[in-house]
């Protein structure tokens, strides 16, 4: 990728931080160090993107992805509704241009922002974005998923690392080093959010 980012062709996006994913919601689908990537993410909501959005987990109380129903992969998580859902506290939601809301159909799972919202692509070509940065959780879940399905779409992709943090679920096969493993294949690039503060301003 290019050294230099330019924010007015570029799109922020916020995946699933919420408290469900994090220890203040451990019957949940806690992700270790949930709550340290808020500061991080706050610092990228500063800066002037073409759009800024973020995803929200909006599940049905029978998912399909929850122990005792058709999967019977995850603990109930980010129910509508219930405090799971909410936005990490402290996370600057102002700043959100859309929330796109995803999972919320019983009989489907929708990791990706795209795979509830199939044109978002589409839109963001239509408004001459060409870069995405992703953050959010868990990183190796929605997080890549976002992230892969936009790389496939033409997009220049970069995981913002710090604002991002993952876990393993084996049940589900899901690991940290295999979907950092896949994104870098696909030229999909790390940053820490000082790098990419870095690369926004020599764009300017």
């Amino acid at each position: 990728m290019n050294r230099a980012i330019d924010p007015a062709r570029s799109v922020l996006i916020v995946v699933d931080a919420q408290c469900g994913f994090s220890e203040l919601c451990p019957e949940e689908l806690p992700v270790p160090g949930a709550l340290s990537i808020v500061s991080a993410i706050n610092r990228l909501l500063t800066l002037s993107w073409a759009r800024i959005d973020a995803t929200q987990d909006w599940h049905p109380v029978d998912h399909c992805s929850f122990f005792g129903q058709r999967d019977n992969l995850y603990p109930p998580h980010c129910v509508q509704g219930t405090r799971g859902a909410e936005f990490l506290p402290g996370l600057d939601t102002k700043c959100f241009h859309t929330v796109w809301r995803k999972g919320y159909y019983r009989d489907r799972d929708a990791y990706a922002l795209t795979a509830q919202h199939p044109s978002y692509p589409a839109l963001l070509k239509g408004m001459g974005i060409d870069t995405a940065v992703v953050c959010g959780l868990a990183k190796n879940i929605c997080v890549f998923y976002t992230a892969r399905d936009l790389r496939r779409s033409g997009l220049q992709v970069i995981i913002a690392d710090d604002a991002s943090a993952g876990i393993d679920v084996p049940a589900a096969g899901l690991f940290q080093d295999h979907a950092r493993r896949e994104a870098e294949e696909l030229g999909i690039v790390y940053l820490n959010t000082r790098d990419i503060l870095a690369a926004c301003s020599s764009e300017a």
